[in-house]
Formats: C-alpha cells, structure tokens, sequence
C-alpha cells in the first residue's frame, strides 16, 4: 500500500521513486517547476530499509534524471564528489562551498560539494526575485555555520542542512512554483520550500522517515506568518494498482 498526505501546499508520496514519481506527473498534476534533491551517494550509509550501494544507486539514477529532466524545468542535484561521473551530462555545475576543516578526502580537506543543474535556469540577472545572488556558489562560513554541525536532532541517517537547501529552493525556484525532492528523507527541502512560499511535492520510501517530513512539514506551516494553525492533514490510501 502506499499513501499520501496532503498538508497545505505540500503533498508527501510514501513509495518507491520509480513508482510514485509517475503517479506525480502522469496522473496528477502533468509537471513541475523544479527538482531539488539529494539522492543517495551509494557509500553504505546505514538508511533504514535501503541498501546505500553503488549498483543501487546506479540504478536510481538510469531512473530519476530522465524522469526529472522530462517532467520539470530544471533540476538541481547535489550529489557527492565521488558521484559526480556516475550522472548523465549536467547543463552545468554549480556548488556549494564551506571554510571549515570538518572533513577530509583524497586531495586533504573537502570543502565543497558539486550541484548539478539540468534544463533552463530561472529567468533574468543579478538575483533571483531580490533574494538572493544569481551565482552557481553558494558559500557558508564559519564552524556551525555550514550547516552540518546542526542544533536540532533528527532521526535519520545524513539530513541536509536547512540553510544549504534553503538556498537552493531560493536559487533556483521562484514563489508559488512547485518544488519536488524525489528522496525526501527527512523533509528538509520541503521544509525550506514552505518557508520560502513555493508548493511541494515529496517522496520517500521509509515509512519512519516520512513521519518525520510530515512532522517537520506541518511545524514548518505553524510557524510561518499567516499561518496561525497547522493545516489539517488529509491522509489518502493508493493501492498499487493505481500506481
């Protein structure tokens, strides 16, 4: 059975990506502006109910980036370094960069991490609706300050910083389009997009780790202004069949 939560302007899909994302786009709603994403790295990261191999993400990826690139205007992948050869040839490469020393690679300290862009990106120069640069680096200084050193405690394997996929929903979506993260894991970037005034639509295959967007989405509406309740949630069982 897979299932469906609508909370606000975000719909959250509990299923595999290859068979919920064409119940996104072929029944519901035909496309969607943008793909913002950070998909497995295929380094044997402990998820629950996924084995973070090479071959498992190989197999990820022959699905989502086609599927991505046909259904939206652009797609941001941000994958890591080691990942980078392993995608189909991005339109562009853009990152995110940091001054810390807390991780190390094969050429001494990693201080960045490559974004991968597909399609045509937002319109005009300078900035994107006055909020924040039009570049392809986005760079964050300082101990906590990367984001990786989070304050808040959340129950899963590798969660993405909100300020990082907050730039990113920002830089590369505008207001009031829909933001879609094929591999939601814990929320981050739909928790980014209703902060910042975008739809969204998410997908995850963990049922615990979907708890946990759905939690984080809901608290993300009480707390923006304008909003003086959370949205009631309106849960919808899918058969398979209808997928």
């Amino acid at each position: 059975m897979s299932r469906i939560e609508t909370i606000g302007d975000a719909t959250l899909y509990l299923g595999d990506v290859r068979e919920a994302a064409l119940q996104v786009c072929n029944f519901k709603i035909g496309r969607v502006d943008s793909v913002i994403t950070d998909p497995p790295y295929g380094i044997n990261f402990q998820y629950q109910g996924y084995e973070d191999s090479r071959e498992n993400l190989k197999e990820l990826i022959r699905f989502f980036v086609p599927w991505a690139t046909a259904y939206s205007k652009r797609t941001a992948v941000m994958c890591g370094i080691t990942q980078t050869h392993l995608y189909p040839e991005p339109d562009w490469t853009a990152c995110v960069t940091w001054d810390t020393t807390g991780s190390f690679g094969k050429c001494g300290y990693t201080q960045w991490m490559p974004v991968l862009f597909y399609g045509v990106d937002v319109a005009g120069f300078g900035n994107v609706e006055g909020a924040v640069t039009k570049s392809d680096v986005f760079r964050v200084s300082g101990g906590g300050g990367v984001g990786f050193a989070r304050k808040e405690s959340i129950d899963h394997p590798c969660p993405k910083p909100l300020n990082i996929m907050s730039w990113a929903v920002s830089r590369f979506s505008l207001k009031a389009e829909i933001v879609c993260d094929p591999f939601m894991g814990s929320g981050t970037t739909g928790v980014a997009a209703i902060q910042l005034g975008r739809k969204f639509i998410g997908i995850e295959r963990e049922p615990k780790y979907f708890d946990i967007a759905c939690r984080r989405i809901e608290q993300a509406y009480a707390q923006r202004p304008l909003f003086a309740a959370e949205p009631a949630r309106k849960p919808e069982q899918l058969g398979l069949e209808t997928l």
